[in-house]
């Protein structure tokens, strides 16, 4: 005997993760066969779905959307999601009260938290974390995830804050940090007392000796500041950077090797034309004394979020490396900003190209050159072509 189940299921309405849940619930009959496919009917996405078990037990389920009201033109309307099926002469309905999914724990709510805060578009994570905290509507949860978020999320921006008295800006990286919320700016010589949550600069200490270079490593430190500061000016409007020692700051002369690392951080936030975007690049570089050579590694990444009547990001990824003379401290800044620039330039430019030829090649290469049957579609003699047949005998519908 086959019985059969008709479940209706507005994909658009609460009910979808309910009749998913209760879809899955059947695995105890142990199918042995499933085929699912999707239809697009009147611009309403419907789920029709076929279940064949082995054994005397075959059913078949289907998902399909209800028939249009004959009066007014309009879906007929399901409050509640009931199933009901006969199963040897027998009738059962199944409420929404035996689909109920398994209330997730705390730590487990923490988590989803966090990953929305820690994947927020640039400059976006202050509008992200106020519909966290209402979904969440638990303070103390959401005070845990946003104490782990925000500092994993600031360094990975690299985002720039004002520091008090208006003496500069200070860059929020993981090459900067002495503390859980101290950041050094080696520029001023300052450590920026930084309020992660509220992404605000809210003190300053002077740096210790023994947090900054020596002498001999900030000679060449300071040259590829002034350096890249002239080009970041010139490249990035309103951008920032910052050179910092990673390796080898108590360097007191030749002979011994030191590495640097650039770091450039450029936003553009616009909000109000909802579009913000963002550029960050690390730029780590070996002064191999011994050896007379510097070597440069590059990562860069750009993010984009376009948010006007739909909802598009964009983040693209790239690493470079190229090697150089080891020189003078000018010298050696004025190569080390001309091979960034380099990189940098042509990035930019590939990505233009790329995006630019997109309609033509990608998105063209999207679309089936030819059906599933391998031959062009018949407008000429499209009668030939009922939905509504097939639909109706493929669901044994008026038998």
């Amino acid at each position: 005997m086959v019985a059969q189940i008709d479940l209706v299921v507005l994909l658009n309405q609460p009910h979808q993760s309910k009749a998913i849940a209760l879809y899955r619930s059947y695995t105890r009959w142990e199918l042995s066969r499933v085929t699912t496919a999707i239809h697009l009917i009147s611009s309403v996405p419907v789920l029709v779905g076929r279940t064949s078990l082995d054994g005397a037990d075959q059913f078949v389920i289907f998902f399909f959307l209800h028939r249009r009201s004959s009066n007014n033109n309009s879906l007929s309307k399901y409050p509640t999601l009931t199933v009901s099926f006969s199963k040897f002469e027998r009738e059962k309905e199944i409420g929404m009260a035996d689909v109920e999914e398994a209330e997730l724990s705390d730590k487990q709510k923490k988590e989803i938290a966090k990953w929305f805060l820690l994947n927020s578009p640039a400059g976006e994570i202050q509008y992200v974390s106020k519909d966290v905290k209402a979904i969440l509507n638990d303070e103390e949860l959401y005070n845990e995830a946003a104490s782990e978020a925000f500092p994993l999320y600031n360094k990975s921006q690299m985002i720039c804050l004002e520091m008090p008295g208006r003496i500069g800006d200070v860059l929020v990286t993981s090459f900067g940090e002495l503390k859980e919320n101290e950041f050094l700016d080696l520029r001023t010589a300052q450590v920026a007392i930084v309020d992660h949550i509220k992404q605000v600069c809210t003190g300053l200490r002077p740096a210790l000796d023994d947090e900054l270079p020596s002498p001999y490593v900030e000679e060449f430190r300071c040259s590829l500041d002034a350096e890249i500061l002239k080009y970041v000016g010139e490249a990035y409007p309103k951008g920032v950077c910052s050179v910092y020692c990673t390796k080898g700051k108590d360097v007191e002369g030749p002979g011994s090797d030191f590495d640097l690392v650039v770091v450039i951080s450029a936003a553009r936030l616009s909000p109000q034309n909802f579009c913000n975007g963002s550029w960050r690049s690390v730029w780590n570089i070996e002064f191999k004394d011994v050896e007379q050579i510097l070597e440069l590694r590059g990562k860069l990444q750009v993010g984009a979020h376009y948010f006007e009547e739909g909802n598009v990001q964009l983040d693209a990824k790239h690493e470079c490396k190229d090697t150089t003379v080891f020189q003078s401290p000018d010298d050696s800044a004025i190569t080390i900003a001309s091979i960034i620039r380099h990189h940098e330039t042509e990035y930019l430019a590939s990505l233009e190209a790329s995006y630019s030829n997109l309609p033509d090649t990608t998105f063209k290469d999207l679309r089936r050159k030819l059906p599933v049957t391998r031959t062009l579609f018949p407008w000429h003699n499209t009668l030939q072509f009922n939905l509504t047949r097939d639909l109706t005998k493929e669901l044994g519908i008026g038998k």
